[in-house]
């Protein structure tokens, strides 16, 4: 028999135990394919046979050993609240139709989340194929410190390094974001799993962690065309949160004070307003969440650890206010958003829903039915992490705003404000107006930004006015949404209309651009429907569930502009555009959308 070792400890007792000095320095890995673990005792026989034939690079003694740890460990995923094992169990399995070595969706992101599902599961030939996984995607990660790329992972297995061929540009042809999605998921790993693999991966592990960690610690908002400032709310708090671990695992005090320091930036961003900088949206507060969730492994007397689950608490009392139960979808404005219905797009926040209130079996969880293949699918995989960290969130979010995930008791309009510096002026912040009632969300954002398309200078992705409504039986839920083109907004939902105007600057009253001549509205989410050329030509007209009325000096003096625009895709997105040119002399534009829910 094989004389597998000691196993890498468990969890928080290993955090202080491989400190190596006070000063961040990159730890270059580099990487062997052979000596990776893959199988375990289910496909022990099998496996040997196909590692002797060369299918996998790997020894027996390690084969031996991630069986034997499977053995010996129960599995994670089933002591999960039924809720949360009922999301895991499906996700996973949509996953597992989706997987084939080397990584998930060609992507060592999604690789990486799906290792840490394998290990929680812990079933059949799991546990080996995590560890092959683990040592796979640390083999795509960038280890060259003299690049501005340290540390982070390529987005797909076959891209090419940036390179003259290939110009550096981040968002382009690297993504620094992916370095914290990886060392955050890594973080569960060590915490919950490291007895699962062998000591060598989880020192492989930690190194490729600290090399993460150190790269993104050398990003600087504003330069280089880098947006990581703590407005960024997503990426920055799982920079919180690695700087925070790593620096406590490796010992590193200059780590471990820079994470209590973009902690202090992100606190003082969320008391401004108390509510995230990134506001409302069906992704990315998703992702903000999953990171605040890991509070629970980092040190206690870390600043995020103290006021974590004060903002997991106020930003689920925000998402209550905009969820609309009847719609199966949280409701608008959104700083950003790749979609309109979480039942139609996969977005991360529908995951943490999900876990809360159920609703797979019936259908009326917030996410696309079926999940494999819908929109934005490749983000599933996070569905292999949520659930295993449910015990530091699910407790923190009030009776009051999960009693509002799961019905709508009265129609309610809702203010909130948000600010994101450098894009706004901290005297104007965005004031966010909603109106939700059966079957109709409505929401708006008054914006007076140095920049077009909210503080991610997204058009796609900023949606500063939207109505949401159920289109009837057999159609999908009816939409449409204000393209920005102008950086001056003030939009305003009531009750009974939703109101788009184009006032001067009073924030940044000196610059000239971003100014707009005209004013767009994208229009879909009808089946077997077709919309007439003449639409909205008389200022009104009827559309599947629901009756609008346009009125102001934009629709009586400009030049409407009506077309089915499937060449110009948003977001994988089909629409009708509906555009007014304004004329000269129009001193501030304005259109009134007066609806009726039918």
């Amino acid at each position: 028999m094989f004389n597998c070792g000691p196993r890498a400890s468990s969890a928080m007792g290993a955090q202080h135990a491989t400190g190596n000095g006070s000063t961040a320095r990159p730890v270059t890995t580099e990487v062997s394919h052979s000596g990776s673990p893959s199988d375990s005792a289910a496909m022990l026989a099998a496996t040997v046979s196909s590692a002797k034939q060369g299918r996998y690079d790997t020894t027996i003694k390690e084969i031996f050993c991630a069986a034997v740890a499977a053995i010996d460990s129960p599995s994670y995923a089933k002591s999960l609240p039924p809720n949360q094992r009922k999301l895991f169990e499906y996700a996973m399995t949509g996953l597992d139709s989706n997987f084939g070595l080397p990584f998930l969706f060609n992507s060592p992101r999604y690789s990486a989340w799906y290792s840490v599902g394998l290990l929680a599961r812990a079933e059949g030939d799991d546990v080996a194929t995590a560890a092959t996984l683990i040592r796979e995607v640390i083999g795509y990660q960038y280890t060259d410190p003299t690049t501005g790329w340290f540390g982070t992972f390529k987005r797909q297995s076959d891209e090419p390094d940036p390179s003259p061929v290939y110009p550096p540009r981040v968002y382009g042809s690297y993504d620094m974001n992916l370095a914290l999605f990886v060392c955050t998921s890594w973080i569960i790993v060590i915490e919950e799993f490291q007895h699962l693999l062998q000591p060598d991966l989880v020192d492989l592990m930690k190194k490729s962690m600290y090399n993460a960690t150190v790269g993104d610690g050398i990003r600087v908002g504003g330069v280089n065309g880098d947006n990581l400032f703590p407005i960024y709310s997503n990426p920055w708090y799982m920079r919180v949160m690695s700087a925070t671990y790593v620096g406590n695992m490796m010992n590193d005090k200059n780590m471990s004070f820079w994470g209590d320091e973009w902690a202090r930036q992100a606190i003082v961003e969320f008391d401004r307003h108390q509510t995230l900088s990134e506001f409302n949206s069906g992704t990315y507060t998703g992702v903000t969440l999953y990171a605040l969730t890991l509070w629970g492994y980092m040190p206690k007397n870390s600043t995020i650890a103290g006021r974590a689950t004060d903002i997991i608490t106020k930003t689920w009392e925000s998402v209550g206010n905009y969820y609309n139960p009847t719609l199966k979808t949280l409701g608008g404005p959104w700083d950003r958003t790749y979609g309109f219905s979480l039942q139609s797009y996969f977005g991360i926040l529908g995951v943490h829903i999900t876990g809360l209130i159920g609703g797979i079996d019936n259908g009326t969880a917030p996410l696309p039915r079926p999940l494999v293949g819908c929109e934005h699918y490749g983000d599933a995989a996070v569905v292999a992490l949520i659930p295993l960290i449910s015990k530091f969130h699910d407790q923190f979010v009030p009776p009051s705003v999960r009693a509002k995930l799961t019905k709508l008791t009265q129609s309610h309009a809702h203010f909130e404000q948000a600010v994101s510096q450098p894009f706004d002026d901290l005297a104007y912040p965005r004031n966010y107006t909603s109106w939700t009632q059966a079957g109709l969300s409505v929401g708006a954002i008054e914006v007076d930004s140095i920049v077009v398309g909210g503080p991610a200078t997204s058009s796609e992705a900023f949606t500063p006015g939207i109505i949401l409504w159920d289109a009837g039986a057999g159609q999908a839920t009816g939409w449409i949404s204000h393209y920005a083109t102008s950086r001056t907004i003030r939009a305003v939902a009531t009750e009974k209309n939703l109101t788009i105007s184009y006032p001067p600057s009073r924030a940044f009253p000196t610059f000239t651009t971003g100014l707009s001549n005209v004013m767009t509205f994208l229009i879909s989410g009808f089946r077997l429907v077709t919309l007439s050329e003449d639409l909205f030509a008389n200022g009104s007209a009827v559309l599947p569930g629901l009756k609008l009325t346009l009125t102001g000096n934009v629709v009586d003096a400009g030049q409407r502009l009506f077309a089915y625009d499937k060449a110009v895709p948003i977001n994988d997105l089909q629409y009708y555009n509906l555009t007014y040119v304004l004329p000269e002399g129009l001193e501030v534009p304005e259109i009134v959308l007066t609806f009726e829910k039918i």
